[in-house]
């Protein structure tokens, strides 16, 4: 089954975008002191709920819906909330920058992974703009797959270089040169129950209606 990607014009009145965590508490039974130990595999949950829309929207939702089949089928899907970072936003220099090291051209603005993570939860990267405060706290990035949300502000180097600290880890380190996307960050989710159902009367008119979305881990 192919994977589909969420329309960009179906817009919903409001928007669910948060982290399921996967951890394990222990409590000692001697004197109630409680460790508590983190597990890869947190998931991103999303409820979309939608309020009003055309005919032809309706269909289409309503078309998606069904292509995916419940659980079994895929979609990507980025954050409602907060759809583009900032600086991705804001037009930039296109100058270009050379990389001696992998005799590779690339135009500022256009950030891509720098090298091999070492650490899971920082992310190397570089071709920002010079000396600039790139990400914001609690912007969304994807690379190498995977969606994650920037945990403070980052401020490139002089080099254009910057270290992001994003949530949750990486579960695979993106390749080197692996494009940071910052407009639609997408998850790679599954609908989170086999039933959804679509409510309208007569002139077309629906009732508020909320689909469930779950991360699926690749």
């Amino acid at each position: 089954m192919p994977t589909l990607t969420f329309p960009t014009d179906i817009l919903p009145s409001s928007a669910m975008f948060g982290l399921q965590s996967n951890t394990e508490s222990f409590t000692s039974p001697l004197n109630r002191a409680t460790q508590t130990v983190e597990r890869p595999g947190a998931l991103w949950k999303a409820r979309l709920t939608f309020t009003t829309m055309s005919l032809q929207q309706q269909r289409r939702l309503k078309a998606l819906l069904s292509a995916l089949n419940g659980m079994a089928g895929r979609v990507y899907l980025w954050p409602h909330d907060a759809p583009i970072a900032d600086i991705a936003a804001v037009p930039v220099d296109a100058t270009m920058v050379l990389d001696f090291l992998n005799q590779s051209y690339q135009g500022v603005g256009n950030p891509v992974v720098n090298g091999t993570i070492t650490d899971f939860k920082v992310l190397p990267t570089k071709y920002w703009p010079a000396s600039t405060l790139v990400l914001r706290a609690g912007e969304y990035i994807e690379a190498g797959g995977e969606l994650k949300m920037v945990t403070a502000d980052v401020t490139s180097d002089a080099a254009g270089l910057a270290s992001i600290p994003v949530a949750p880890p990486y579960r695979n380190a993106p390749a080197n040169l692996a494009v940071v996307t910052l407009d639609k960050p997408k998850a790679f989710m599954r609908l989170a129950s086999d039933v959804w159902e679509f409510v309208s009367t007569p002139a077309w008119r629906h009732e508020a209606f909320s689909v469930d979305f779950i991360e699926v881990p690749q």
